[in-house]
């Protein structure tokens, strides 16, 4: 039986994983589970524990006497530790990793080249050569990689690619398409693809993962689907819907003193400051559907504050820039 089958007792943990509900991934007991899939249970509460901000390096290191022989994994999960303490990876792990031998190694990595070098280039080649040197079984098992890829590609804008890469997966058996990180990428499609049908089928995907009753520690989860939900919302043009979710990402973002001025002062970077910065931008789509743009100034500038690099402000500022050039171009001389 796959453990990962929907009657596979890893089933839920990887659920659990791919919607963020990650203090419940990390609440489970390793007896729980057999010898064969305590290695896999043990990555997803260590990535689960760096996604919370917190420190894994003593998990990582129990593991380690724990799982021996599995050296190349704990290293590459110390390193990727490390960058949240350290802002860098101070044995320069990633920038001398040229080729990726496993999944997670191609995919960490090709976040490290998006967060840290700031090269959506390179980290699109990094995981397309980890893909085109995968044999056809391997990609069965190994879907993560296109998730991260696929959403290379539609935050890049190359939706001819993204196609390319959601028929290829179109295609695996029915199996390997029966779980969240497909399910995931297929509602991310749809949404882009866009159609009232489309986006419909999206809206239902998300609103039923936050029915999957989130625990009061993973908001941060809840507040990204949330924001998900939303943005969809807005699309189907739902406003009295899309203003009372705003209100509830809002007042989950108010109960929760972490989420706070002092948590996301450095203004990017922190899960806080994404999603804060998310439901800023959101606002603003919103604002500018009811109010015709009155408050957009204003939160524009919350934005800047909470996340200096979040897209909205990059669009913006290309169309300052274009606006610019034609007013010079027509300005008289």
């Amino acid at each position: 039986m796959d453990a990962f089958s929907d009657s596979g007792e890893l089933y839920a943990i990887r659920f659990q994983f791919y919607t963020h509900q990650h203090n419940k991934v990390k609440a489970y007991s390793l007896d729980e589970f057999s010898p064969e899939n305590q290695l896999k249970v043990f990555e997803f509460q260590i990535r689960s524990t760096i996604a919370l901000e917190q420190d894994a390096s003593q998990m990582i290191e129990d593991g380690k006497l724990k799982f021996p022989g599995n050296e190349e994994l704990f290293q590459l999960l110390q390193a990727w530790n490390d960058l949240k303490d350290f802002g860098t990876d101070d044995s320069t792990y990633f920038e001398d990793l040229k080729v990726a031998k496993f999944e997670l190694q191609a995919i960490l990595t090709s976040l490290y080249l998006i967060k840290f070098e700031k090269d959506s280039d390179q980290s699109i080649n990094f995981l397309t050569l980890y893909i085109d040197n995968m044999k056809s079984p391997q990609k069965l098992n190994e879907i993560e990689v296109f998730l991260v890829l696929i959403q290379l590609y539609f935050v890049t804008g190359n939706f001819k690619a993204a196609t390319s890469i959601f028929r290829t997966l179109n295609s695996f058996p029915d199996f390997a398409r029966d779980n969240i990180i497909y399910q995931i990428i297929e509602s991310w499609y749809k949404s882009i693809k866009n159609g009232n049908e489309n986006i419909t089928n999206a809206y239902y995907f998300y609103d039923e993962i936050l029915n999957n009753n989130y625990n009061d520690e993973d908001y941060r989860g809840k507040v990204e689907n949330l924001n998900r939900l939303l943005v969809l919302t807005l699309q189907l043009k739902h406003i009295p819907e899309a203003q009372e979710i705003l209100k509830q990402i809002q007042s989950i973002i108010e109960e929760n003193k972490e989420i706070s001025e002092d948590t996301i002062s450095s203004g990017a970077g922190t899960t806080m400051s994404v999603q804060k910065g998310d439901m800023i931008a959101n606002q603003i789509a919103l604002d500018r559907l009811v109010n015709f743009g009155k408050e957009t100034s204003t939160l524009l500038e919350q934005l800047r504050k909470v996340n200096r690099e979040h897209e909205l402000l990059k669009d913006e500022e290309k169309k300052n820039e274009i606006f610019d050039k034609i007013v010079a171009k027509y300005q008289t001389v």
